[in-house]
């Protein structure tokens, strides 16, 4: 009888942990579909035209070239690709930002589930919401946002990698590995410290024995090699955007007033979860709530993933004294919540579970409530208008008029600033290549002189900040250009005051 009883109380235990593993699994769903589907809707609902970003990825899309001017090239291939695809329809952006903050959550989860408990993977995935650049800046799809996703999961699969010690997941990992690097180079911030992680823990140093780390290593530089090449013959200029965002600062004070406005304002991003965490905190089921032990190869790890991408990108930024944008922070903090949980321990019970949905939803609605304040009435407030409501397709449209109302040949080229040429170029319906003025030709390699010159191009300039005269940069390239009358916009707040030239094409005379 005591067997049975004992045999019927396993069972119902077990009934238990799964009915609990089901019921958190659908609440992580629930609450990343949420996610996905509001901050996909809010900007198809209140923005009107690409962000600066997107238009920028959009210009370069285009062109199918191995790297650009800023970055490695998947970015403005994968815009490409999408907005042709829905014929120019920015839904489709929004979506795939979310698509990518989704997989963030979920890689983050996975791995939490590997190396805690079902409550604490689901918690330590859901902080992140609490976290700034995981919601108000993600509907402006871009390089940044595309990159994340590819952290995360490097993050899941290294370590399924590490402790499985199976070849064809140390192959996907230099597979991620190589793809996050193709979306941005700070991806590097996450292979470093983990690659250090592979030399220093004892657990994953035994895996350097086996072919494993070097199938990953291998993989990964063959699939990075063609963009490699590229950086060479294009003289580094991707390397040297990066210097100049962020030029050298040799007066130490300012430099350390610099650093110290980079982490406050990491810490600003961060918060709102670290409010959430702080509750977390209270709920800790022994006085020795701080559980790190290096010797512990999970809580070693994920220690490694939370601090050591922005460690590297703190260290890089001090030895060369460089300054880092607020924004680059962005992707560095995937780990983070994981980590909160994995050293506090939290007493997670059904009820205290129930607490922590309530806390989540306030740190998901108060954004939310931001964003629509934002963009409804904070253009009448400041009387600064918002990019996303510029008028793109009515200046596209206008140009494009304008130039077969004197050339009876295709709008092939424009020029210029990269936000009006940039629009020109992604809404007029014959989507010419773009050549922003700022880098001219040698940041543009698509634009073959002797063509351009067949052709003609359309020159376009903020005249309210360059004046109505032809900017030098633009006249010292094209000296044949024809000025021509100004275009007004009337944006919601602003008046837009743009210049304009047209540079004949040689082999086609003006009607």
């Amino acid at each position: 009888m005591t067997a049975v009883l004992t045999e019927f109380s396993k069972t119902s235990q077990a009934k238990g942990a799964l009915k609990l593993k089901q019921t958190l699994t659908f609440s992580f769903a629930g609450a990343v579909l949420i996610h996905v589907v509001v901050w996909t809707l809010l900007p198809m609902l209140l923005q009107t035209n690409a962000s600066l970003d997107m238009i920028e990825g959009l210009a370069w899309g285009r062109e199918w070239q191995l790297g650009y001017e800023k970055d490695p090239p998947l970015f403005p291939w994968l815009i490409e690709l999408i907005t042709t695809w829905s014929d120019k329809k920015l839904w489709v952006s929004y979506l795939a930002g979310q698509l990518c903050i989704a997989t963030v959550f979920f890689s983050v989860w996975q791995l939490g589930r590997r190396i805690a408990t079902e409550a604490e993977a689901l918690v330590g995935a859901l902080l992140l919401e609490g976290v700034y650049y995981f919601n108000l800046p993600t509907p402006e799809f871009n390089d940044i946002v595309l990159q994340m996703p590819f952290a995360a999961l490097f993050g899941w699969v290294l370590h399924k990698a590490i402790t499985e010690n199976r070849l064809t997941i140390w192959i996907v990992s230099g597979l991620v590995a190589s793809l996050g690097l193709w979306s941005r180079y700070s991806m590097g911030a996450y292979i470093l410290p983990l690659a250090l992680l592979m030399i220093a823990h004892p657990v994953a140093r035994r895996r350097l024995a086996s072919p494993g780390p070097w199938l990953l290593l291998l993989t990964s530089t063959l699939l990075f090699i063609p963009h490699l090449y590229w950086m060479a013959e294009s003289g580094f200029v991707s390397i040297e955007y990066v210097g100049r965002r962020a030029p050298e600062i040799t007066k130490i004070t300012d430099f350390l007033s610099s650093l110290f406005s980079f982490i406050s304002a990491q810490l600003l991003a961060l918060l709102p979860m670290l409010l959430i965490a702080i509750m977390l905190w209270r709920w800790r089921s022994s006085r020795n709530w701080l559980q790190l032990r290096w010797g512990n190869f999970d809580q070693a790890y994920i220690t490694a993933l939370a601090f050591g991408p922005i460690a590297i990108s703190l260290c890089l930024s001090i030895v060369a004294r460089r300054p880092m944008r607020v924004m680059w922070g962005a992707p560095l903090w995937c780990f983070i919540g994981l980590f909160i949980v994995m050293a506090i321990r939290p007493f997670l019970t059904i009820e205290k579970l129930r607490y922590f949905g309530r806390a989540w939803s306030i740190a998901m609605l108060l954004p939310i409530a931001f964003f629509v304040l934002d963009q409804l009435y904070a253009p009448q407030i400041t009387g600064n208008e918002k990019r996303t409501h510029f008028p793109g397709t009515i200046l596209a449209e206008t140009v494009t008029d304008r130039w077969h109302g004197t050339f009876d040949s295709p709008l092939k080229y424009v020029a210029g600033d990269t936000w009006y040429a940039g629009n020109v170029s992604f809404y007029s319906t014959e989507r010419p290549s773009t050549m922003f003025s700022h880098g001219g030709r040698r940041f543009s390699p698509w634009i073959d002189p002797e063509d351009i010159k067949r052709a003609g191009a359309m020159l376009i300039w903020d005249a309210t900040q360059e004046g109505d005269a032809i900017p030098a940069e633009l006249a010292t390239q094209f000296t044949n250009a024809i000025p021509q009358p100004p275009v007004i916009l009337d944006g919601e707040v602003s008046v837009h005051h743009l210049g304009l030239a047209f540079v004949p094409p040689e082999t086609i005379e003006s009607p």
